[in-house]
């Protein structure tokens, strides 16, 4: 931004008087998520997406339909300026069909550049509510229990997004060209009716021949995204539990594992170029001959005398606009169909296998929920237990301490994939209960902080039970130097913080919720130690009456404990208690 370009929109100075129109919101806009049934099948979906935003959609069609045909209409001017204008000698006649000929490039013109406009609009727009589907679906599944979004998620939310939203333009540039093919046939029809009639006839065959090509290519796209996706998905979790990878020495398995399916997907890549290229080289040859066809008739009419010449001119113009309305139906369209297809097939899938089952079948009704029941961890040679009211810290190695998180977040996990560590609540195996019932008891704040965009209230309140905590959790956590303002944006995932600021936002969120038990790992590893020591002090207080289980290895937030599991035994800790 310099002094001349004060707005910071890169104008110069014989410019920066004009008004800017158009100009985005600065919020994005209030779209509800899509709606999802159980038997939600992957065309009908497409469908919804593609009709959902008529208000958009219909003008930017009716535009590109202006657009199109005008471009097709070209030849026709330029045919009738040549028999009424050049061939006749009259000058009235050739200024009125220039006059003609530069209003319809003006017109086509602005419909095509307002098209554009419309068209990239719809797609943000789209892609905005289909993350907001898939947020909302993962994190706040129904009748389920949300998880820690994988790279499943991740993929989806970038990849199969983005493909999905494409398909808005299949209300629009496909009905365009398919009008504009009418509209040359209609003129062909008028100009010599036997060019018509075989363009009304061979352009449904074309395409029809076309769509058989595609149909490899469609089942190999699905197949190449689900590659793509787990390669993606990979990625994603090793980066993520890159900590326990490195605390077990996993690092030559999970590489070998990665470069596993990234071959995999390179091999599906190719593949799916090469099917790619087939059809377009059969789409191509498709068209050329029909092209070449039409092109073929219209000269033998013109050499015979049934054309005049500004009539073969027009024809062979029409014909020539008529093969890139082909073209783009079977390079873009088709195959922007056969991608948004396989990509709302990929969503599906995720949004069906966001939660864990609120409860299996024949499962015994929840208990009451009291308000601070007894927790019990167990571990391998040892048993975490926090009474009502307690604070109880836990020592251990990263790998442990990140198991023992996991559990306590995803209770519902199988006795091998929660690495046997099992959670009880009053003595009652915590995956007996609801999803629900076990959240309104038990509140877990990873080491990961995760912050939504909006402002600093907005990610305090997100799960507050009581409002009257936000600053008693703010003045916990150690936010007075940045907090002062709590409607000041803290960017996409807190990207307006630092990393310290960022998990005292974290943990005064965990804090305000007011949970009957509430569990902390790792909350100040990116704080430096004053600020941490000043935590430390506060934590136990607003927690009076709590149960709060902490896990970390921070000398400072451990010695505010009541009680401490040492799970490493390499040093002893003060207060030291193993139950087992």
């Amino acid at each position: 931004m310099t002094r001349s370009d004060p707005a910071g929109l890169g104008r110069g100075p014989l410019t920066r008087w004009l008004p800017v129109l158009g100009q985005a919101r600065g919020e994005p806009p209030d779209l509800p998520p899509f709606e999802v049934g159980a038997r939600e099948r992957p065309g009908r979906f497409v469908a919804r997406v593609v009709l959902s935003l008529p208000r958009i959609t219909i003008p930017a069609m009716l535009l590109a339909i202006v657009w199109q045909v005008g471009e097709s209409a070209v030849p026709v001017v330029m045919g009738l300026a040549i028999d009424r204008a050049l061939a006749t000698g009259d000058l009235g006649q050739l200024v009125l069909w220039i006059a003609v000929l530069v209003a319809l490039y003006v017109a086509l013109t602005t419909a095509a550049r307002l098209t554009n406009r419309l068209n990239a609009y719809a797609i943000q727009l789209l892609q905005h509510r289909l993350r907001a589907t898939l947020s909302a679906g993962v994190l706040h599944p129904d009748g389920g229990s949300a998880r820690a979004p994988g790279g499943d998620v991740a993929s989806a939310m970038t990849n199969d997004v983005a493909r999905l939203a494409n398909a808005g333009l299949l209300v629009v540039l496909p009905i365009a060209r398919i009008t504009a093919i009418g509209f040359i046939a209609v003129s062909l029809l008028v100009a010599y009716w036997p060019l018509g009639v075989m363009v009304l006839l061979g352009t449904p065959v074309a395409v029809w021949l076309m769509g058989l090509l595609s149909e490899r290519l469609s089942h190999d796209t699905r197949a190449y995204q689900d590659l793509l996706a787990d390669t993606v998905g990979r990625a994603t979790d090793l980066v993520a539990g890159y900590r326990v990878i490195k605390g077990v020495r996993a690092e030559a398995e999970a590489t070998r594992r990665y470069r596993q399916a990234s071959r995999a997907a390179l091999a599906g890549a190719k593949r799916n170029a090469g099917l790619l290229g087939r059809f377009l080289v059969g789409s191509g040859a498709v068209n050329g001959v029909f092209v070449a066809a039409v092109t073929g008739l219209a000269g033998w009419f013109a050499v015979d005398g049934r054309l005049s010449v500004g009539g073969f001119i027009a024809a062979i113009g029409l014909t020539q606009a008529l093969l890139p309305q082909m073209q783009w139906i079977a390079s873009a369209s088709i195959p922007n169909l056969a991608g948004a297809r396989a990509s709302s097939q990929r969503i599906l899938d995720v949004l069906r296998g966001a939660g864990a089952p609120a409860a299996l079948p024949g499962d015994p009704p929840p208990p009451e929920a009291t308000p601070a029941p007894v927790l019990e961890v167990s571990v391998p040679g040892a048993t975490i237990r926090v009474r009502p009211g307690e604070f109880v810290g836990v020592r251990a190695d990263d790998r442990t301490a990140a198991q023992i998180a996991a559990a306590l977040m995803n209770p519902y996990l199988p006795g091998e994939a929660g690495n046997g560590i099992e959670v009880r609540l009053d003595g009652r195996p915590a995956r007996e209960l609801t999803a629900a019932g076990y959240r309104a008891l038990v509140t877990v704040a990873p080491h990961q902080v995760t912050l939504f965009t909006g402002t600093i209230r907005d990610n305090l309140t997100l799960s507050a039970r009581a409002p009257g905590l936000l600053d008693a959790a703010l003045r916990a956590a150690a936010c007075a130097d940045f907090a002062t303002d709590l409607d000041s944006p803290v960017g996409e995932n807190g990207n307006r913080l630092s990393g310290g600021q960022r998990q005292r936002v974290a943990l005064a969120r965990a804090l305000a919720s007011d949970a009957p038990v509430l569990v902390l790992h790792d909350p100040t590893t990116a704080v430096d130690p004053v600020t941490e020591q000043a935590v430390a002090e506060r934590i136990s207080d607003i927690r009076t009456g709590r149960s709060t289980l902490l896990i970390a290895s921070s000398p400072a937030l451990l010695g505010g404990c009541d009680r401490i599991v040492d799970l490493r035994g390499d040093v002893p800790a003060p207060g030291r208690t193993v139950a087992t």
